[in-house]
């Protein structure tokens, strides 16, 4: 009887395995099509970092190395265990390169743009894949919007390589390996990855130190970093303003006012904190000390280059950095974050008193109780990342060697796809280095994409009314 009963139990564990592994996990959705593809093309780029031929000591290469790059690349983040230019050959840099573009396309684009080259129709499953990734509410119009931010991230980025290569060339005394930095280093900052093919002509894993005394590299980048991290949305919409005219849309004046605020207001308390600081801009004339404090405002938002010594900021700067990098970019760009539209709503939620429906109201725009849930959903769920991520790792380096700051940094970094660091990643342990790797994951793909991915529906509590819980909060 007893052998009876436990065989009946393991035949209903089997059961419910096999159905929830056949209808919950790999029954596709939009939300799995996107996790599994960025996973899929992260393992195919650790694979190929991994042969010999992608290194210049024609050796193989660590994977969890390998994966940390490849996942890095594709989630345009940026920090990294290695120096691409000093340790990959020339066709590492370019599966480096390939993966950044990748990362930055995104999987559904990339995917929408081989079908469009093949001319073979994008049916409604895949609308609906594209319409996940974009963040929209309903798939119209969302193959047309692909070809449009397809076309504007090849555009701009040509730009900024014609722009880049007689800086680039002039600083390697190559034509094309400068031709090639500048394509690389054009591609690596409108994706806000972070990473730079300099090494051979720097120090190991210095970014753009090398060159913060260069206003022709620098400015370029922080444009192609602004263009690539305020959103193709505001892109287009600012470009109908200018040609066609059209009022701009009321989240483009958020996106636009939050944006200026932060930059402007970031690099003013960088000068305050930094002016005289010997470690990072104390020496520079006023011209690039200015231009420094602007370049400082604007990588940490999801960019990844640094162009002073992350290391050496005072501790207010280190604080104020960790601010712009959580805060991110803005929605439907290359960049993480938790986004500067939430950043807005959350504010005004904060400041205003909501209506009935739980909605706010703003400048006579209604801001509904949905979106503003939202936001709160994306700010618990980086902090709780972060609380339980800083927690393993500092239970993982157990020797007590990093402090909980230089922890929290790199962890804040992974998270918003920033790429900063304060030079402690590549001496992680292993374990930490698989935090890192999630959290750069979770934040390329989306905080609430992934739960999304073990969410099974459950249509009854959208027509069953419960008693209201009555929980006093605050």
């Amino acid at each position: 009887m007893v052998a009876s009963l436990t065989t009946n139990v393991l035949n209903y564990i089997s059961m419910k395995t096999r159905n929830f592994l056949k209808n919950k996990l790999f029954k596709l959705t939009p939300a799995k099509t996107i996790v599994f593809g960025f996973i899929g093309i992260i393992l195919i780029g650790a694979f190929l970092l991994c042969l010999p031929i992608s290194h210049v000591n024609r050796q193989w290469y660590s994977f969890v190395d390998s994966l940390f790059t490849s996942t890095s690349a594709v989630c345009v983040t940026g920090l990294s265990v290695i120096d691409i230019a000093k340790h990959f050959s020339l066709f590492g840099q370019i599966i480096v390169m390939l993966l950044i573009q990748i990362g930055g396309l995104g999987f559904v684009s990339l995917t929408c743009l081989v079908f469009m080259l093949l001319g073979k129709k994008i049916n409604y499953a895949a609308r609906m894949t594209l319409q996940e990734s974009l963040n929209k509410d309903n798939t119209q119009g969302v193959v047309k919007m692909v070809k449009k931010i397809i076309i504007t991230i090849f555009s701009i980025e040509f730009v900024g390589f014609l722009v880049l290569t007689p800086s680039m060339v002039a600083f390697t005394g190559n034509f094309w390996k400068g031709c090639f930095n500048a394509l690389f280093l054009s591609i690596s900052a409108f994706c806000n990855a972070g990473f730079d093919p300099l090494g051979l002509k720097t120090p190991e894993l210095s970014s753009l130190i090398s060159l913060n005394n260069n206003a022709f590299v620098l400015i370029p980048i922080m444009l192609l970093i602004v263009s690539g991290g305020i959103g193709f949305i505001v892109l287009f919409d600012i470009f109908n303003f200018k040609r066609k005219g059209q009022k701009l849309a009321f989240q483009t004046k958020v996106v636009l006012i939050v944006t200026n605020i932060l930059i402007v207001g970031g690099a003013l308390l960088f000068a305050v904190f930094e002016w005289n600081n010997p470690n990072t801009i104390g020496e520079m004339n006023v011209f690039y000390k200015i231009l420094n404090c602007f370049f400082q405002s604007i990588t940490p938002r999801t960019a990844g280059f640094a162009a002073i010594n992350q290391a050496g900021l005072t501790g207010t700067s280190i604080a104020l950095t960790n601010i712009l990098m959580i805060i991110g970019g803005s929605p439907m760009s290359i960049a993480g974050g938790i986004k500067t539209t939430t950043l807005f709503v959350l504010l005004v939620m904060l400041f205003k008193q909501p209506l009935n429906d739980g909605s706010i109201n703003v400048n006579h725009k209604n801001i509904s109780s949905k979106t503003i849930n939202k936001a709160i959903k994306l700010l618990l769920s980086a902090i709780l990342l972060l609380g339980v991520s800083c927690l393993l790792i500092s239970i993982f380096e157990f020797d007590g060697v990093f402090t909980f700051d230089e922890i929290l940094f790199e962890c804040i970094s992974a998270i918003s796809t920033s790429g900063l660091s304060l030079g402690i990643t590549p001496i992680l342990s292993i374990p930490s280095k698989f935090v890192l790797i999630i959290l750069m994951f979770i934040g390329r793909v989306g905080m609430l994409t992934v739960p999304l991915v073990f969410k099974q529906s459950n249509t009854t509590e959208n027509v069953i009314e419960y008693v209201d819980s009555k929980i006093i909060v605050g």
